[in-house]
């Protein structure tokens, strides 16, 4: 158990953060997200084959338990709205109405595009790393990066007149 103590210590921040964005901020279910990750991953430890470092395998634990968490919803909702509301500023509500935009837009992706842009903007992990996760080459992972931001980017601008 110390071992597991030691990862969890050490990466619990990391995959907290990933599941706060993937969540668009919804602290409670980012806070309960985390520890179902940490729950699969204390089950799962003895099939980790380090063919990943242990910070990339609890990325992709965490994207699984989120998914699997849409999918249990009986509804389909916007998680920024459940969020209440920080301040009254005007500003602070059109960067929170920006970022549901943005989240629904990449929501919206089709695969790999949708993984690649989620492990690169929440997780901000390597091409490489995201490479191994999807089985495609680095490269190929930076260009569907590039590419798909520049389609968000236009959308998001025709779409919401937002600009990123």
């Amino acid at each position: 158990m110390d071992v597991f103590e030691d990862i969890f210590r050490k990466f619990q921040p990391d995959v907290y953060r990933f599941l706060c964005r993937l969540t668009a901020f919804d602290i409670p279910t980012a806070e309960e997200l985390t520890q179902e990750t940490f729950y699969q991953a204390f089950l799962s430890l003895s099939r980790f084959r380090g063919e990943c470092s242990m910070k990339t395998w609890l990325f992709q634990i965490a994207k699984n338990t989120y998914y699997k968490y849409i999918r249990k919803e009986t509804r389909q909702r916007d998680i920024i709205q459940d969020m209440p509301a920080a301040s009254s500023l005007a500003e602070t509500a059109e960067q929170h109405e920006m970022l549901r935009c943005v989240s629904l837009l990449i929501e919206q992706l089709e695969e790999p595009a949708r993984s690649v842009v989620q492990y690169r903007l929440y997780s901000e992990i390597s091409y490489a790393e995201i490479a191994q996760l999807l089985d495609i080459r680095a490269n190929t992972a930076a260009v569907i990066y590039n590419r798909t931001m520049t389609k968000l980017r236009n959308t998001l601008k025709e779409r919401y007149g937002y600009e990123i």
